[in-house]
């Protein structure tokens, strides 16, 4: 199976706290809402961050995913 990139953006500025909850995900926090990006083979890493941002009561926008592909920097 191929990796793929998910985004995934809640409505809010995540607080520091909150956001040692996502300890294995990037978090990027930009006028009024918070993305959360993550490189997976499958959606069940996705499915424990929607797990987790509803247990915490965040709102969730949308989520996106995308093939990896041989040059993108998943550095970041």
């Amino acid at each position: 199976m191929s990796q793929r990139i998910f985004d995934i953006r809640t409505k809010g500025e995540m607080t520091t706290g909150l956001s040692k909850e996502f300890e294995d995900v990037e978090v990027t926090i930009d006028r009024g809402v918070t993305r959360l990006r993550v490189v997976a083979g499958d959606t069940t890493v996705v499915h424990g961050i929607l797990d987790r941002l509803e247990s915490l009561g965040l709102e969730l926008l949308d989520v996106h995913s995308t093939e990896v592909r041989p040059d993108d920097d998943l550095s970041r």
